[in-house]
């Protein structure tokens, strides 16, 4: 018989220093029972059973028990079969895995257990990679990983009879790795790091466990009676109880069927395990604590002590720490041995008044860990003990990420300490103290918030009383001038950080107009630190986050994907009504039944129309900076659990931010958000190229995610690379973008495509044509251009053939050169059509996009005038084109080039028109605006030139003036540069 397995002596979770013997050199010892939960898939079994014959782990030393999971015809053994195999049948009550693997080990014969789901088929030495971990330690859990790949036309015999491995037999198929459990593996540096949700990886189809261990966790929890969250329920339980993560690489599984990502059906039913999980598990990445709440596993378990005085001063204790700032606590109150009648009558009418709190439990002096083992931290004080509002918050801060408790060796009777579950249980199994197990950080007890009562004070002389409360008082000065030093040194730096930040937005004030830029920062500035300072002291500040302008028709949506779409439209409902006119289904089978005149099925539509859709007016480039930081930043699942513009703003600032598949529930999901993330101006990298997920996205926003010049980008190729990721995100992705795709099909009434006027005032003749040219490139669908032909010169042949060449509405509006230009524009404008006008210059260079951009900067700013600054300067004397005004775009300002301005009519109307003045028509236009208390903003500048002749403008200026303002300049007409071509 062999000797018992010990458990695991290393510290934290470096399983790297388990004493294993070598995969060659192993020599299994251990019997091992292979668990396979099973529902009603006979072909996939077939394989598995096939693949567990090439074990190289002896057959004598495993058995296979098969848990059929209530299939509607029930399995039976295989009737020749080299291996021992057994199956054991369970009642059909729904969804049943958890249930399955308990049913499974209890029926075990063998004292390791591997659980594999039916649908794997393992490695050769699958088993052995498995095992040597569990001779060597008896609470491990031990994490296969898997592939997943199509197996359609391989069969049993195949998988018998192969040469090599399962990975040659496959080697000419796709496969797929989960790219979250990768990402996972990489933050956690092969789960080797003191982060402190490492069980986030656990798996359960794949996966190892003594049976000792197995049972005093509890196993699988039976609640779970729906896909998804059992395995990162007991592997939470399981690290909590001081499991000791093994990441087994080379236990590999080849899961049969492509997709490693869940379907749409397992993504809605784990929406709402989630809320389950947020009750049990006790971890900020999967509940929101805030002030006020309770769940069924605590964070916290307060231990107060044995009083040796008087109980009522225990009471006093106990009811601070539950008034404290921390609500997600259970108190654990120590009570003597014995039956009721040994208690004390304080004991026993502080039970009373207590018995009725649900967050305190009685139990015996150190009972706390086994009572509540999931509890990730344990928490002692002492009795009568003045305990502050934000003690335990206090004693988390001091234990911070590292440390696995922070104990009081200044003053060991005061027996204040914090320490984390899993070293308390690990330190129990080994018989040793949680200093002889693990690193032990000491704990000042002047900076706990818990003053401690000295035991036996009734019993001093009035004397010992009085230098006893002198000391007291003594000590309880030094701590307030210690907080008071705390409280100057924190929020001096904070002050330093402020006036640092205020300096350098105030040195670039070089006219009125960064005067307002300084003060929209300002306001901007004091509203984040305000939320921020409010969120610490527990205040929520509650933002409607969804959008409720009109989106067409009165519209509902049915089906988890169609809710996705829009789940930030208020005004789609969930229920049909009287007035609904349209119904948006996942599937044509939704549809039916619905008493409407209008079904658009979004399984019927182009991938991209499934795509999650973003409020533009929430999730925009607003405040975009160009400058940033040197390093990438990675997008992690704090960020798409809840998307937040602010949260996703901030990531902008990075080089760019890398998305891999793992942490998003979709690639629905994922699509949508990283349009959103690309909206505010990230730009983003994915770390593995996703076929798929291009038809989702479209393939000009999917070429750039992939492209490799995102990683080594330099300062000026980063922005244009934002710009155009921002550009495709905000004009496919958006949500009336959506609604005019998903309600294209069909005669309802949705949000238009703004038709645009392009006023084109011109007294060049020899001008004419490169200006209409440069306006029909335009990639902008609806648009119309009116030509405004200022003075004589004009051949009315030449005009008509040049204005015959563009496929779009164009119109002559002959004005008589006398005429200011502010009444030429009023002319043009008379002649228009369009909600939207702007205004070209006869030599400026447009980029194609040009109008898109005015487009989506006017509907996501939503105000009067946008335009783009004269960034990007052609000095044509000097043969030079320059880069200014960097780090000025995206934001409220009155800087703006007046050949690249767009305003609504009824906006324009309001002002009467533009100015009939001959000079400073743009100008006076701006002035009009901001008088009238309306707002200008300015988008990016790419994509639009001006050009300095030094001779013929309106406004005269020498090249020194502009290359005095230049950031960049470059030799000659530079159109690459400037976003024009």
């Amino acid at each position: 018989m062999s000797p018992p397995v010990p458990p695991a002596d290393v510290r934290g979770n470096d399983w790297t220093s388990l004493d294993t013997s070598p995969a060659g050199t192993f020599v299994p010892k251990l019997a091992v029972s292979v668990i396979v939960t099973y529902y009603e898939a006979p072909e996939e079994l077939e394989l598995t059973l096939a693949a567990l014959e090439r074990q190289s782990y002896p057959r004598h030393l495993f058995e296979v028990l098969i848990v059929d999971d209530g299939s509607r015809l029930p399995l039976e053994p295989p009737e020749s079969s080299p291996l021992k195999v057994r199956v054991v049948h369970q009642e059909d009550l729904g969804f049943g895995l958890a249930r399955a693997r308990n049913t499974g080990a209890r029926a075990a014969a063998h004292d390791i257990l591997v659980f594999l789901d039916c649908d794997m088929l393992p490695e050769s030495d699958w088993l052995l990679e498995h095992s040597r971990w569990h001779h060597a330690a008896s609470d491990v859990l031990t994490l296969g990983f898997r592939s997943h790949v199509d197996v359609t036309g391989i069969d049993a015999a195949a998988v018998r009879r192969r040469s090599g491995s399962l990975g040659d037999l496959f080697a000419d198929r796709e496969s797929q790795r989960p790219q979250w459990i990768e990402f996972h593996m990489s933050r956690t540096n092969d789960l080797t790091s003191d982060d402190d949700d490492l069980f986030r990886i656990v798996t359960g189809g794949n996966l190892g466990v003594s049976r000792e261990f197995y049972e005093a966790v509890g196993g699988y929890d039976e609640s779970f009676t729906q896909w998804g969250a059992e395995d990162t329920e007991f592997g939470y339980r399981a690290y909590t109880r001081g499991a000791v993560l093994v990441p087994a690489r080379r236990a590999l599984c080849w899961h049969q069927g492509e997709g490693s990502t869940p379907s749409e059906a397992e993504s809605a039913s784990l929406e709402l395990q989630r809320a389950k999980i947020s009750q049990l598990i006790a971890h900020h990445g999967f509940r929101r604590a805030v002030p006020g709440r309770s769940f069924s596993v605590p964070q916290y378990v307060v231990t107060v002590r044995a009083s040796a005085s008087r109980e009522i001063a225990r009471l006093e204790t106990v009811e601070q720490v539950l008034a404290g700032s921390i609500h997600d606590l259970v108190v654990w109150i120590d009570e003597p041995a014995g039956d009721v009648s040994s208690r004390s009558r304080e004991h026993e009418m502080l039970r009373r008044l207590l018995a009725g709190d649900p967050r305190v439990q009685f139990g015996s002096p150190g009972g706390a860990g086994a009572a509540i083992p999931a509890a990730p931290f344990h928490i002692t004080i002492p009795a009568e003990a003045e305990v502050n509002s934000d003690a335990v918050e206090r004693l988390r801060g001091h234990l911070g990420s590292s440390p696995a408790a922070s104990t009081n060796p200044i003053d060991y009777m005061s027996g204040i300490s914090i320490v984390r579950s899993w070293v308390l249980h690990r330190a129990a199994r080994r018989g040793l103290t949680v200093a002889e197990c693990e690193a032990v950080k000491p704990l000042n007890p002047d900076e706990t918030g818990v003053e401690s009562a000295r035991p036996g004070r009734e019993m001093r002389s009035p004397l010992a009383r009085r230098i006893g409360s002198g000391r007291w008082f003594l000590r309880r000065t030094a701590r307030r001038l210690v907080k008071l030093k705390h409280f100057f040194d924190r929020n001096t730096r904070r002050c330093f950080n402020i006036i640092k930040a205020v300096g350098r937005e105030a040195s670039g004030i070089r006219s009125l107009d960064d005067v307002r830029q300084f003060i929209d920062w300002a306001i901007r500035s004091v509203a984040i630190i305000s939320k921020k300072r409010l969120g610490e002291a527990g205040v929520r500040l509650r933002r409607d986050r969804q959008a409720h302008y009109r989106l067409g028709p009165e519209m509902i949506t049915v089906g988890p994907v169609a809710s996705a779409v829009f789940s930030t439209a208020a005004r789609i409902g969930k229920a049909a009504s009287a007035s609904t006119q349209v119904a948006i289904t996942d599937t044509p089978q939704q549809g039916q039944g619905i008493q409407v005149d209008t079904v658009v099925v979004l399984s019927e539509l182009d991938p991209s129309a499934s795509v999650p859709a973003f409020d533009a007016e929430r999730f925009n480039p607003r405040g975009w900076n160009f400058n940033h930081g040197s390093s990438p930043a990675t997008l992690g699942p704090r960020h798409v659990s809840s998307l937040d513009p602010d949260r996703l703003r901030r990531l902008s600032r990075a080089h760019h931010v890398k998305d891999s598949a793992g942490i998003h529930d979709g690639i629905a999901s994922r699509a949508g958000t990283l349009a959103a993330l690309a909206a505010t101006g990230a730009v983003v990298r994915l770390a593995e190229p996703d076929a798929q997920l291009g038809s989702y996205l479209g393939t000009e926003f999917y070429s750039l995610l992939t492209d490799e010049l995102v990683a080594e980008a330099n300062s000026h190729q980063r922005e244009a690379l934002s710009i155009a990721m921002r550009r495709c995100a905000l004009r496919d992705h958006s949500l009336r973008a959506r609604a005019r795709q998903v309600l294209a099909g069909t005669d309802r009434r949705v949000p238009p495509l703004p038709m645009v006027s392009i006023l084109l005032a011109t007294k060049r003749p020899h001008r004419l044509a490169a200006a209409v040219e440069s306006a029909a490139g335009q990639t902008y669908p609806e648009f119309e251009l009116v030509l405004a032909l200022h003075g004589e010169g004009f051949e009315p042949g030449a005009v008509e053939e040049i204005a015959g060449s563009i496929d779009r509405p164009c119109r002559v509006v002959p004005v008589p050169g006398h005429v200011p230009l502010g009444a030429v524009l009023n002319a043009a404008v008379a002649e228009s059509t369009g909600r939207l006008l702007t205004k070209f210059d006869d030599d400026d260079f447009y980029g194609p996009e040009h109008l898109w951009d005015l487009v989506l900067a006017h509907e996501y700013s939503m105000d009067c005038l946008v335009g783009k600054a004269a960034e990007y300067v052609y000095l044509e004397d000097s043969d030079r084109t320059i880069h200014r005004f960097r780090n000025r775009s995206e934001r409220r300002s009155a800087s703006l080039a007046g050949g690249a301005m767009m305003i609504a009519r009824h906006d324009l109307d309001a002002l009467l028109g533009w100015r009939e003045v001959p000079a400073g028509v743009d100008r006076a236009l701006i002035e009009d605006v901001l008088i009238s208390g309306r707002r200008a903003y300015r988008t990016h500048g790419r994509g639009y030139m001006l050009v300095r002749h030094n001779q013929g403008h309106t406004w005269q200026a020498r090249d020194a003036y502009f290359l005095k303002q230049a950031d960049e300049v470059r030799e000659g007409c530079d159109l690459a540069f400037a976003g024009v071509v």
